[in-house]
């Protein structure tokens, strides 16, 4: 079965377009060497949000996450710079830290090897310590090894791979598209964690999919106000897609709008996937933004987080009306999808799911599949691809979405 999953020819339906295509098989959610080659082909090679640098606002203040299996540090120095390392010691490779917090530098738990906060190994106990004698054995040689890390409008994004472009340039034109959200503003308030029982573009795709709206969040949904989610064409415009409506179950009111924001987007909400597991939600007054962190092919951790612009979390009303009017209210919408994700995961890993037909709502679970796809089996030809994303005329663009 094996050679016949990463075989193009398996995923013919999938790569017709939305009108005439079906979803992924079920395999690419549950099989373990198909999320192998998930890792190898897209978690190891590019960009990955890990947080925001309001989460580290002083020297010495860090955050631990662990992103496909591998344990990191963020943390902020002395003079002010953002580092992201490796959270495994040097010596036998015991984990220095977990959660979060401030510190003046870390200490390994298991023989109290010390690093500096940017990395460099800068004590051993013992006088003389126990390495006193080791041949070629350098202090410098041994430092935390570093994470490659970059940072956008307050977030912070890390890359395992060296060959990976700068992320500015990466990103294409999504820096200017939400310049108006001012997001390098914006404060991070909150966060909830989730850990789900599906694989991690289950829950992608349903949360880029109004279609099961109206029968999973039925009692936030009001028939007579239709979202009508409109898409953003992003062909060659970099590694996101967004799609915008003017109504929403997830868009509350009581805080202020984002100061200085034009009231074409203050009309509505938008919705960006930036590839392959951060997801931008912008409204008026806040940004949330998700992080799907895979943990095999069976589970998901998802981390929910809030932010506002500065001047509304200092407003001293804030926590009394963010609490039940946000946070709440939205965790509502959240368990939901908690009871319904599981479920579909559960029909994949069956063996008896036979794939059907996309809706038209699902625009973006369309592209979500080919781009697994174009990273796990390979792209298709060029003109089949504009033909698929709707631009007929195949030309560079379509090198740039590949």
């Amino acid at each position: 079965m094996h050679d016949g999953i990463f075989s193009p020819d398996s995923y013919v339906a999938q790569r017709r377009p939305l009108a005439e295509a079906s979803p992924l098989p079920g395999w690419c959610y549950t099989d373990n060497a198909w999320y192998e080659r998930e890792l190898d082909a897209i978690f190891h090679r590019e960009w990955l949000c890990i947080g925001r640098v309001e989460q580290i606002p002083e020297p010495g203040s860090y955050f631990t996450i662990e992103l496909v299996g591998r344990p990191l540090i963020a943390v902020r120095d002395s003079a002010g710079r953002v580092w992201v390392h490796s959270a495994v010691c040097r010596h036998r490779g015991c984990i220095i830290a977990e959660g979060e917090g401030k510190c003046r530098s870390f200490i390994c738990p298991y023989h109290s090897w010390t690093y500096a906060l940017d990395g460099r190994l800068v004590g051993i106990p013992g006088s003389p310590h126990p390495l006193a004698g080791v041949e070629d054995f350098r202090n410098e040689d041994y430092g935390l090894a570093p994470v490659r890390a970059e940072t956008w409008a307050g977030f912070i994004f890390v890359t395992f791979s060296d060959n990976a472009p700068r992320l500015m340039e990466w990103l294409g034109e999504l820096p200017r598209f939400l310049a108006p959200y001012r997001l390098e503003e914006a404060r991070q308030t909150h966060r909830d964690i989730y850990d789900v029982d599906c694989n991690w573009k289950l829950w992608l795709e349903n949360a880029f999919e109004n279609y099961h709206v109206a029968t999973v969040h039925r009692k936030h949904y009001d028939p007579t106000k239709p979202q009508n989610w409109q898409f953003e064409d992003t062909w060659g415009r970099g590694p996101w897609e967004a799609m915008f409506s003017r109504r929403s179950v997830v868009a509350y009111s009581g805080l202020p709008e984002i100061a200085g924001l034009d009231p074409a987007h203050a009309a509505g909400l938008y919705h960006v996937w930036i590839r392959p597991s951060v997801q931008i939600i912008l409204t008026s007054s806040y940004m949330k933004y998700r992080q799907y962190l895979p943990r095999g092919p069976h589970k998901l951790r998802l981390y929910e987080n809030w932010t506002f612009p500065q001047s509304t979390v200092a407003r001293p009303d804030f926590t009394e009306i963010v609490g039940p009017a946000y946070y709440h209210k939205y965790s509502e919408i959240i368990r939901e999808d908690l009871g319904i994700n599981p479920l579909v995961h559960r029909a994949m890993q069956s063996g008896a799911y036979l794939p059907g037909r996309f809706s038209l709502e699902e625009h973006i679970v369309h592209r979500i599949a080919n781009y697994v796809l174009d990273r796990i089996v390979g792209p298709d030809d060029p003109p089949s691809r504009a033909a698929r994303e709707g631009h007929p005329q195949a030309d560079d663009r379509a090198a740039v979405n590949a």
